[in-house]
Parts: C-alpha cells; sequence; structure tokens
C-alpha cells in the first residue's frame, strides 16, 4: 500500500514531467513571435523566449496594425498571421524606416515640411504623434493621396513636391 506522502510526490513528479515540456514548447513558441516581431521592425526586447513587458507591448502594437484582438497574448491565430506577413514583408511604411533606423529623420523632415506649408505637426522633433498624426492626414486630404497618417518616402516626396523642392 502506497502512503499519501508517497502518493503526493508521484503527482509532483507526473505535473513536472507534463509541464516542462509545455514550458519549452511556450518558450520556443515566444520565441518565434520575438524572431519574427524583430524582423518585421517591432521592439520585442531581447529574443530570450521570455514573454516580458517588452514583448507584449510589441505583440500588442502588431496586433492593432494587423487588424488582431489587441490582448498582447500568443495563439494560433497570432503565429499564422505573423508567419504570413513577415514572409510577405507586409510591415506597413513607418516599420520598415523603422527597421533601417530612419523614421526619426524622416518624420522630423515631414513634420519640417508640414509646417512650412502651413500645417501643424507640433514640435519637429521626429516623434510621430497625435498632432504629427493630424498634419500628415490633413495634408494627404489636401494634396488628394491616400489618407493613411502613416510616415513614408512617399509622403515626404509629396510634401517636398508641394513645397516646390
Amino acid at each position: 500500500m502506497v502512503d499519501r506522502k508517497t502518493l503526493s510526490c508521484l503527482a509532483m513528479a507526473l505535473a513536472l514531467l507534463v509541464a516542462i515540456p509545455a514550458m519549452a514548447d511556450d518558450s520556443a513558441r515566444i520565441t518565434e513571435v520575438q524572431q519574427a516581431l524583430q524582423v518585421m521592425g517591432y521592439d520585442p526586447g531581447p529574443v530570450d523566449g521570455a514573454m516580458g513587458e517588452n514583448t507584449r507591448r510589441a505583440v500588442k502594437a502588431f496586433q492593432g496594425e494587423f487588424g488582431l484582438a489587441v490582448d498582447g497574448s500568443i495563439d494560433d491565430a497570432l503565429l499564422e498571421r505573423l508567419r504570413a506577413e513577415s514572409a510577405l514583408d507586409t510591415a506597413s511604411p513607418e516599420r520598415r524606416l523603422a527597421r533601417k533606423g530612419l523614421l526619426r529623420s524622416y518624420t522630423r523632415a515631414v513634420q519640417d515640411g508640414l509646417h512650412d506649408l502651413g500645417f501643424d505637426p507640433g514640435p519637429v522633433d521626429g516623434i510621430v504623434g497625435p498632432l504629427t498624426r493630424k498634419a500628415v492626414r490633413a495634408f494627404q486630404a489636401v494634396a488628394n493621396v491616400g489618407v493613411t497618417g502613416m510616415i513614408s518616402p512617399e509622403l515626404l516626396q509629396s510634401i517636398n513636391n508641394a513645397r516646390g523642392l
């Protein structure tokens, strides 16, 4: 006959045998997500297989940009969409610029041009804030180009054309 203490130890050992592979699977999924987010220009922090705040924030940004439920969690739908989008390289123009380290420079140039054209992007600081987005949308509407509110090389070219540059 097995006593309660032995039975309890066996139950714990069995739980660990089941949990350890599941934890390894979770770590592998998180690592895959972190790598894909990093390639697409999001900043998940270190690629370490741990679900930290930077990873959760990057997941939420991706979910919001691609029309998924924004909850910061990793599920099959997120993995499937990440795999598809990273294979197609469908990152937004801002993400592509960020990946190349050019987003702040482009944003500053866009803000400067918008200011010269009479739109109010707020401070010319290279940060894409609500005033910059509002000014970009207003310019795009007046210039009769697609209204996205996004910083892109095409936007800067349109602004420079409007400035006569």
